[in-house]
């Protein structure tokens, strides 16, 4: 089904490598169809921050792509916006199409109405004179019920620079903070989750400590390959949320320790009811407290028992005692980021849409990161300079600077909720290796080809760096 719609839109025929390819498939499936896209087998719950269902049905299709592939222009270039639209696998005709463009997160440059002819209208989205993403977000109201789509155009996207600036001691102030936090004993403890264990794989529990303005617990579920040897590790930073990862089996089981980490400093085998509860007392707006102090920042913590996680993994008898990668989507890309700067043992890092990054982009006129601070003047009137000075001590821009490892990264230009923009302020800062995978139509959430790219990717390294090692070269 979805071949032949885009066989009637003329794009699909221009992607020509598998990978791409599906993931069109997989974004028209969203946009066309309108049924939620679960992108993976296993539990995402904490690891990504999944966009709403949309209500749609399968008898109207539409979609806006641009007239370039890559959706990537030059300044001054302009970017012309495709919209298809079918009803019961008919060309739409004398249709209306509500528009409107602008750069994301911004007011809009432009807005009006187009007819469908055949199937299909033309908007002239104009162009960027800065480097940035120009959405055009489209609507059309078929039988009483509306139908959205929308596409970004990038401008010279690996041009755009951070607007948050560095303090002078940044390093220095983690350095003391992280120091401090290993001045008291992991005291690690494992408890066997018997009823996730498998044929090839036991999970565990595992809590441990560090120390803050007072000793703090960090809790994560730990798997480790039954069959006796050394291993190297894959800590997973969670997304946005409340309840914890279930555990990775799956990778566990190719020969894998897997660290599922839970950054709210609670057990993660309670009942589904105790993290509702969470999420609606204790952890309500947990990422908006204490933005007007680098201290008393809910990340301090976090960020403390991330870097504690990577010392817990070299605690470990199964070990291999070298090879270590992270991954993370989301919140999890930024903290994947932020720990392996802050720790130089992660050897290889993957960050999907990377949250965090840029926050005072909306002080500048243009989309910052999320949780889009800036966007909520109730959390910074009357304290802008204290909440700017704090929060750039957790901008991943900053942290971004310090890598010194291969990373991964993947997005998709129609992320609302971490903007384009934003990520690629911290991308660009940047300078060892990298690498990308972009779907232009993505959302925000984790596509099936994104997972499966940048876990091979990790994996890979991680064997390759282990043989290396045993053989001595």
């Amino acid at each position: 089904m979805i071949r032949d719609i885009y066989s009637k839109f003329g794009v699909l025929s221009g992607y020509v490598n598998a990978y791409r390819a599906f993931a069109f498939c997989s974004i028209a499936f969203i946009f066309l169809s309108g049924v939620f896209w679960r992108a993976q087998a296993q539990d995402l719950k904490g690891i990504d921050v999944v966009s709403e269902k949309k209500k749609t049905t399968t008898a109207v299709e539409i979609a806006v792509v641009l007239e370039k592939q890559d959706w990537i222009y030059d300044i001054g270039e302009e970017a012309v916006f495709v919209v298809k639209a079918y009803k019961n696998g008919v060309a739409c005709d004398n249709e209306k199409i509500q528009f409107e463009i602008g750069p994301e997160k911004m007011p809009l440059t432009k807005r009006g109405e187009v007819e469908i002819k055949g199937g299909e209208a033309l908007i002239s989205g104009g162009t960027m004179q800065k480097p940035g993403f120009l959405r055009c977000d489209v609507k059309m109201d078929i039988d009483g019920h509306p139908y959205n789509a929308r596409a970004t155009a990038a401008f010279a996207p690996e041009e755009i620079k951070p607007t948050v600036k560095q303090p002078k001691d940044f390093s220095v102030f983690w350095h003391t903070a992280i120091q401090k936090s290993k001045s008291v004993p992991l005291h690690k403890k494992l408890t066997l989750l018997e009823d996730r264990t498998t044929e090839e794989v036991n999970f565990y529990q595992v809590e441990y400590e560090f120390l803050s303005e007072n000793v703090e617990k960090f809790y994560a579920v730990l798997c480790i390959p039954k069959k006796e040897g050394k291993y190297p590790a894959i800590i997973r930073f969670p997304g946005a949320g409340w309840a914890p990862l279930s555990g990775d089996k799956e990778n566990a089981a190719k020969g894998f320790i897997t660290l599922d980490l839970y950054i709210h400093g609670r057990p993660v085998t309670e009942k589904q009811t105790y993290y509702e509860d969470l999420k609606s007392n204790e952890l309500k707006d947990y990422m908006y407290k204490g933005i007007d102090n680098r201290d008393s920042f809910y990340y301090h913590n976090v960020l403390l028992g991330c870097t504690r996680a990577v010392d817990l993994i070299n605690d470990l008898p199964n070990f291999d005692g070298e090879n270590l990668g992270a991954w993370g989507s989301s919140q999890g890309g930024a903290l994947s980021i932020m720990t392996t700067s802050l720790d130089k043992r992660i050897d290889y890092f993957v960050a999907l849409c990377p949250a965090m990054c840029d926050f005072s982009g909306y002080l500048y006129e243009r989309a910052g990161g999320w949780p889009h601070f800036f966007l909520r003047p109730e959390l910074y009137e009357g304290k802008e300079k204290e909440v700017l000075e704090a929060l750039s001590y957790y901008d991943v821009v900053n942290f971004a600077a310090h890598i010194n490892v291969p990373g991964f990264f993947s997005w998709g230009f129609n992320d609302v909720t971490t903007p384009p923009t934003s990520f690629y302020a911290a991308y660009n800062m940047v300078q060892a290796p990298k690498q990308t995978f972009i779907i232009p139509e993505g959302e925000h959430k984790i596509y099936p080809p994104q997972r499966q790219k940048t876990y091979n990717w990790l994996m890979d390294n991680l064997r390759k760096n282990k043989a290396s090692s045993q053989s001595g070269t």
